[in-house]
């Protein structure tokens, strides 16, 4: 019997690793392997409408982030958790004005547009001290002096000439002390028994609240906005003086910067200041934007005066491309390998060689993701800790490392979602039941693990923004309707998180969240809906067939 002829000289070891999938912790092969497509073009051109960096998890936002930073020489990043937004979250004037339905929308803007007004200065003209502050304000002042039309924003600029260099914390503080002075002075009283407990929010009627509303209107007004729209202008107006690219870089905007009470209407007034910053030529603002944290944005925020449609244009959508996840793969394996064995050129296809079922290797592999780089990493790293001691990696090993790839991945997902599917581990369970990856709408309606999921969801404690407990209730009500509402919200949910394809008439072909629409509405999903698990969540859920991804 012949031996299989070796097609390469390495030998793969467990813990070897071709990344992290994080770019936050992967200096090691991040810009080496960085592969440049569509969305970084549009990050590094400063004309672009683009501002918001929209993405999944793992998608490559934070990456591009870091590519802007080394290939541009004038960046600032904004730390969200360096901003003390903490303190406008604890004010006791601004807790009560939240309290009673009160806009905040119009000081959250105020607070982000005079930050980045503040970041921009520092960063053109580089401020780092007050004399220096002193002379740039001078500079800009002097040129609207005898411009009626920005005698505001003159005066604005003339109230923190100073203040440019200082901490940014201090000038959030300031201005929310400033806001606070003047609503303790005209609801101090309400706001002492408010602070005194006892939800004397909660105790106040419709027309009282309405009143104190009104009042507060009149304080946290357009006004300042306006001045800072009037400073933008003049900004805009120097920027045409050089060609001087400035970057300014917002990320983490994921994590607990802020108390979750206020977190969301602060991103959404970001997101409501960042168009009037595009006249100003020589800026660019990115954004980086995790998409379910957008959802959460809408969800939480959602009036006729913020629609994502009006946004789009703003929008940097972060898709990958077969060949450009191949060539990343392709670069990062084979970076990895010629350091250890040097002179070596090796790519994806010396080491995995042969197909699995019948597939080409790499197919096989970016049908169990969702066409990100984090899953892509995540699932060659299972396969060469499964190929230990071996020269490449067999369909045997990649079928035992897709069983811990797909749990590591169903785990993600959950974590992902988390902020606004509170509860997508159940429904996740619930469609896998079935123990097959394709199942149809007649079986799920009628299977006793939909009233299961019903229980377990609704007898709990309920999360506020759970958009399927209510529906679980009624279905414990033993409300048909119900339980169809319950069923055509869960593959909804499921499709838009990427957990299950869904084909909704019989002449249409399956669609997946990731490549084809983003978001199929409950009322779309009838009798006729097939669905079939994603393959990436096969192994974590031990399902009985290996279905092609067929599109």
């Amino acid at each position: 019997m012949s031996k299989t002829k070796r097609t390469n000289p390495v030998i793969l070891k467990a813990g070897m690793s071709i990344g992290t999938g994080n770019a936050e912790s992967d200096d090691d092969l991040l810009f080496e392997c960085f592969v440049t497509y569509p969305p970084v073009d549009e990050a590094l051109k400063v004309g672009s409408a683009g501002m918001i960096l929209a993405g999944r998890t793992g998608s490559g936002k934070t990456a591009i982030i870091r590519y802007v930073q080394q290939q541009r020489t004038h960046t600032s990043e904004i730390d969200p958790s360096e901003m003390s937004m903490s303190y406008v979250a604890n004010s006791d004037a601004l807790r009560f004005l939240h309290a009673i339905g009160a806009d905040l929308d119009l000081l959250f803007q105020v607070l982000w547009k005079h930050v980045l007004c503040l970041e921009f200065i520092r960063l053109r003209w580089g401020v780092d001290n007050a004399a220096k502050s002193m002379t740039i304000f001078d500079k800009i002042v002097s040129r609207f002096t005898k411009d009626d039309r920005k005698k505001r924003a003159v005066a604005y600029l003339q109230e923190w000439g100073n203040k440019f260099w200082i901490t940014m914390d201090q000038n959030i503080k300031e201005i929310t002390e400033a806001y606070e002075n003047r609503l303790n002075a005209e609801f101090g009283a309400e706001i002492s028994k408010f602070k005194a407990g006892g939800q004397y929010e909660k105790r106040l009627s419709t027309e009282k609240k309405s009143e104190l509303v009104a009042r507060a209107r009149d304080i946290v007004s357009a006004d300042q906005l306006r001045d800072l729209h009037g400073v933008v202008e003049m900004l805009a107006s120097t920027s045409n003086e050089d060609m001087q690219q400035c970057f300014i870089l917002i990320d983490k905007l994921d994590e607990r910067w802020v108390d979750e009470s206020i977190r969301f209407r602060l991103i959404r007034a970001l997101i409501a200041s960042l168009k009037s910053f595009k006249a100003v030529r020589n800026l660019k603002i990115l954004v980086a934007l995790r998409t379910d944290i957008l959802e959460r944005v809408v969800q939480e925020t959602s009036d006729i005066t913020f629609q994502r449609e009006k946004f789009e244009d703003h929008f940097i959508n972060i898709r990958w491309s077969r060949n450009d996840l191949r060539q990343l793969v392709d670069k990062r394996l084979s970076t990895v390998l010629r350091r250890q064995y040097t002179g070596t050129n090796i790519a994806f296809k010396d080491v995995f060689s042969k197909n699995i079922r019948n597939k080409d290797p790499f197919e096989y592999l970016i049908e169990r993701s969702h066409m990100r780089p984090r899953d892509l990493i995540a699932f060659v790293n299972e396969c060469l800790t499964a190929s230990d001691g071996q020269y490449e990696v067999a369909p045997t090993h990649i079928q035992r490392a897709e069983g811990e790839y797909s749990r590591k991945r169903r785990d993600a997902l959950v974590q992902e979602w988390r902020s606004t599917f509170p509860t997508l581990s159940e429904m996740l369970s619930f469609v896998a039941s079935e123990k097959s990856v394709s199942v149809n709408y007649a079986t799920l309606i009628d299977s006793p693990k939909l009233e299961e999921l019903a229980l377990n969801v609704g007898s709990g404690k309920k999360v506020s923004y759970d958009p399927i407990y209510d529906l679980c209730q009624a279905v414990c009500d033993t409300k048909q309707s119900a339980k169809e509402a319950l069923l055509k919200n869960v593959l909804s949910i499921l499709y838009r998180v990427g957990a299950v394809s869904l084909k909704t008439r019989e002449e249409d072909r399956f669609i997946v969240s990731h490549l084809d629409e983003p978001l199929v509405s409950p009322d779309l999903i009838a009798a006729s809906t097939h669905v079939r698990v994603h393959p990436m969540l096969h192994g974590a859920y031990r399902l009985n067939e290996y279905g092609q991804w067929k599109r």
